[in-house]
């Protein structure tokens, strides 16, 4: 049986709100498992269980933070002050690997929730009842060294003010190019009820009025116009004032201030990465560098500027003697043969090519 239906009171709805076409794909990225609304609630893991990709911290591919919720009779030192608490982690630190060694069987939890929030339990001073708690932690100090997290290594007067505002959304944010699979909590929404219920049609009207180009770094994006996004200045959603909106790439917006929770996935980056590059769009000083370059590569770039290394270039192509392609750097100096990638490391024979973790060492 044919079954046929009219379907035109449905395109002029659509229409209405937009005639641009966009590719649309379900990717990994966007994809929710099993296991990552397992990881939302914490999963229960011993250390061997965790995978470490570019020194942070992985479960099945997914981006995780390890916490131990047994505080003991510190539980309630811990309730009423989060530095009381056991330390969370985030990366390949070197506390982990002592924990390893001395072979410390605690009861680990791996979580991608990024709320802050963890449930810990412990006993009172009597030692009889058991208290459980939902509370905030610190984050591990040696983690946010091993990855030179916001520069941590080299900032010696600032450290306080890296640690103690850490935020897990921030965190994961920065590093959200690193991992093809976004954790649950952090997938793509739909429009907030904070915007007018015109905002699809202000939001298109900006980015054709723009020729789809970035605003800050200038980036074109008419072939892919789901990247280029429309930005409130002042913060306030449903204020669409014309001064008020500006079209940014996905990569610039995510770096305004109090966008903690705007995530890129590793594909659109590179995609925007690479337009820069092949519309000449390229860094002249180390501030342009920080901007054009990955936030996950940023602590790479804080650790080779303090040994007095050089600009890179960002966004590196190396071709072989036929001009075609063999890699694609995330940062490069070329006159040292050296680069760094973020995935699968490239084959190319003459030149130092290391990921993150490998390029800054142990901390």
């Amino acid at each position: 049986m044919q079954i046929r239906t009219n379907f035109s009171d449905l395109w002029v709805q659509v229409k209405r709100i937009s005639s641009e076409k966009v590719d649309f794909t379900i990717d990994l990225a966007s994809r929710v498992e099993e296991i990552d609304l397992i990881l939302r609630e914490g999963k229960e893991i011993r250390l061997a269980d965790l995978e470490s990709h570019n020194g942070l911290l992985s479960y099945q591919g997914r981006q995780v933070l390890l916490f131990i919720p047994d505080h003991g009779r510190n539980v309630l030192a811990a309730k009423d002050d989060p530095e009381a608490g056991r330390r969370f982690h985030v990366a390949e630190c070197s506390t982990l690997e002592d924990m390893r060694q001395r072979g410390k069987f605690e009861r680990y939890i791996a979580t991608n929730n990024t709320s802050g929030v963890f449930r810990i339990v412990g006993k009172d001073m009597s030692g009889h009842e058991e208290l459980v708690f939902d509370v905030p932690l610190m984050v591990c100090i040696n983690c946010l060294k091993r990855i030179n997290y916001k520069n941590y290594r080299h900032a010696s007067h600032a450290r306080v003010e890296i640690w103690k505002p850490f935020l897990i959304a921030d965190f994961f944010n920065n590093y959200s190019t690193s991992f093809k699979r976004l954790p649950s909590t952090l997938g793509r929404v739909g429009v907030s009820p904070s915007y007018s219920s015109d905002w699809p049609e202000v939001s298109a009207s900006i980015r054709r009025a723009a020729g789809f180009c970035c605003d800050q770094c200038r980036v074109n994006l008419s072939t892919h116009p789901s990247a280029l996004h429309v930005h409130h200045v002042n913060g306030v959603k449903n204020d669409n004032r014309r001064e008020n909106l500006r079209p940014l790439c996905a990569d610039c917006h995510r770096k305004q201030p109090m966008h903690d929770h705007m995530f890129v996935s590793a594909k659109d980056m590179a995609m925007i990465t690479k337009l820069r590059r092949e519309q000449g769009i390229l860094a002249k000083a180390m501030t342009e560098v920080y901007h054009l370059a990955d936030l996950s590569v940023h602590g790479v770039i804080g650790h080779a500027e303090a040994n007095g290394w050089e600009m890179p270039e960002v966004g590196f192509e190396i071709a072989d003697h036929s001009g075609q392609v063999v890699a694609e750097l995330e940062l490069a100096w070329p006159s040292r043969r050296v680069g760094v990638y973020l995935h699968e490391k490239p084959p190319v024979p003459g030149w130092t090519l290391q990921n993150p973790a490998e390029f800054l060492g142990p901390a």
